[in-house]
């Protein structure tokens, strides 16, 4: 195979309103802020996958970096896990965490993409893997009792889950329990459900409400306490027969390696955006697989769907699309699985008409 090269590489910015908005205990996302990276090769193919800035204000620096960061590649083989290293190892006296590690993962997606079409393949089958279904489960946007239930019902009936997941963080025990019943009478009793606390508890109320929770069969409670907080998770892992999930905060492997040797949770769900795109994500994966801790993913549903597609303790795809609106095709989703496309590379097919609809300057 000619190795391909890197012609240039091109940064997008677009801010799309999310509708619904997230929602969840300390605030409301109405709009996603996202950078398009495009690595365009000397020899044809292109190409492109995005990063969630995940607000506006962080939209224009994150291009920035995307677009200095991929000045530096071009005339380079297209060489993910190659380039990964230098690009983190490029910027570990400036820190490759937050906006950086964004950068680096939203071109690094696009380099695999560039290198799965070259060789006509989807990344999950270029990887190792097949395109089967993978179980999803419906990320709930809504917030309180009546939203939730009616959002609920809807995405089981509409897409066949069978988990869905929402926020919670009311004032008292009493209110979260409210709105667990509403979701549960909506839903059914075969539907799992799952629940998420954003890091927004400190450590007697996490087990206070963790304890009230099992009771009505939750069947895990995500990020109850800083994702920082090591060894408050691992207490409070092992004071709940529910398991405790966590991940989508970690940066890099380095951060996942330090919460899984703490036995901070029982469950993990990394972000391949902060992971450090879908090399940093396969890395992640052999972590979780060696700590025997089954793997969800977050967000980012095109290209988790193809990740996986190889993951070795696989659970479930985090079914919550910031991008669907921008595409031509967006993923498919049918009997609660995420079906990935036979297409190849990561598969996105951007809408250009959207795209320039919700340009941004950044």
């Amino acid at each position: 195979m000619t190795a391909l090269t890197i012609r240039s590489i091109t940064i997008r910015a677009v801010d799309a309103p999310i509708d619904p908005p997230l929602r969840n205990s300390l605030n409301v996302i109405p709009r996603a802020p996202l950078v398009i990276a495009e690595v365009q090769t000397e020899q044809g193919p292109l190409g492109t996958a995005y990063a969630f800035a995940y607000a506006p204000a962080a939209l224009g620096p994150l291009a920035a970096l995307a677009r200095n960061l991929g000045a530096g590649l071009v005339g380079r083989e297209v060489a993910p896990q190659k380039l990964w290293d230098e690009m983190l190892n490029a910027n570990r006296l400036l820190g490759a965490e937050g906006l950086v590690m964004m950068a680096i993962s939203v071109l690094d997606m696009a380099l695999w993409d560039a290198l799965a079409k070259s060789v006509g393949l989807p990344l999950a089958r270029l990887w190792g893997g097949d395109l089967s279904p993978i179980p999803a489960y419906g990320s709930l946007r809504g917030w309180g009792p009546a939203m939730l239930a009616e959002e609920g019902g809807r995405a089981v009936a509409e897409h066949g889950f069978r988990a869905v997941k929402c926020k919670l963080g009311a004032p008292t025990v009493a209110g979260d329990i409210e709105t667990v019943r509403a979701l549960r009478d909506a839903v059914g009793p075969a539907v799992e459900i799952l629940v998420d606390y954003n890091q927004g508890l400190d450590r007697p109320e996490a087990l206070k409400r963790g304890l009230a929770l099992q009771a009505e069969g939750v069947r895990w409670m995500e990020e109850p306490l800083h994702v920082t907080d090591d060894e408050g998770l691992a207490w409070l892992a092992g004071q709940l027969e529910m398991p405790v999930q966590g991940g989508e905060n970690w940066w890099g492997v380095t951060g996942m390696a330090r919460s899984l040797a703490a036995r901070a949770t029982d469950l993990c769900m990394p972000d391949v955006m902060k992971m450090g795109g879908a090399t940093g994500f396969l890395r992640g994966m052999a972590l979780a697989a060696a700590h025997r801790v089954p793997l969800s993913s977050h967000i980012f549903i095109e290209a988790s769907a193809h990740l996986l597609s190889v993951c070795p303790l696989r659970h479930y795809l985090e079914h919550l699309d910031i991008a669907g609106a921008l595409l031509r095709e967006p993923l498919r989703v049918e009997n609660g699985n995420a079906l990935p496309p036979d297409r190849p590379g990561l598969g996105l097919e951007w809408d250009e008409a959207a795209l320039k609809h919700h340009a941004a300057d950044a």
